[in-house]
């Protein structure tokens, strides 16, 4: 198969996984990936994932990039607080959280991190869709429960307070009674610590 018909089988796509590769008209074999390459055609973003050297990419198509990097993942964190407006910067790192042991990819597209939790909180994400592409985002109940789980020395008003939340954007898309009955999955004493201290924050930050 030339390019220009590889490219004509997969033009509703930016990206492309070797999986992808399996449902095409003919086989596609590695020296033809490494070809185009060369030619400028497709770059590799990480294993086993390409973009076609047109597409630029934007905050949607690293967090997708993110999703197929590392699988199972999806995006949590402080990435999924900046995304929701919780927190006032862009994060520099794609923050992700797996089933899988904790690692970080570095390429010349971002750094993409992740951090390992059981297989039983794999749950709380919501599929985003854009230019044919479904992302995984934690919901922002679920970022909030992720973050805190995984950091444990957030324990003080003052570990809080570094994080820079917006109380008003909190308290708008924060629903407080998904956030419980999530928390409830956890079965974590020292969890339910911590979010206590950052609601009785928010409730200090109202008064």
């Amino acid at each position: 198969m030339n390019f220009q018909k590889f490219r004509l089988e997969l033009k509703d796509f930016p990206f492309f996984t070797l999986s992808d590769l399996n449902k095409l008209s003919e086989k596609i074999y590695h020296h033809r990936l490494v070809e185009w390459q060369k030619n400028g055609y497709i770059e590799r973003v990480g294993k086993g994932v390409y973009k076609f050297s047109e597409v630029k990419l934007d905050e949607l198509k690293l967090f997708y990039i993110a999703n197929r990097l590392y699988v199972p993942s999806y995006v949590s964190l402080e990435t999924a607080f900046s995304y929701y407006g919780l927190i006032p910067e862009a994060v520099n790192i794609i923050t992700s959280v797996s089933s899988k042991k904790t690692t970080t990819f570095r390429t010349k597209y971002a750094t993409f991190s992740y951090r390992t939790i059981s297989k039983t909180l794999m749950f709380g994400y919501k599929i985003i869709s854009s230019d044919n592409l479904n992302i995984k985002i934690a919901e922002p109940e679920k970022a909030v429960l992720d973050f805190f789980y995984l950091h444990a020395e957030m324990n003080s008003f003052d570990h809080i307070v570094e994080l820079r939340l917006n109380e008003d954007v909190f308290k708008e898309i924060i629903d407080k009674e998904k956030l419980n009955n999530y928390l409830t999955l956890f079965d974590n004493k020292s969890l339910n610590k911590r979010l206590n201290l950052l609601f009785d924050w928010i409730e200090d930050a109202e008064s």
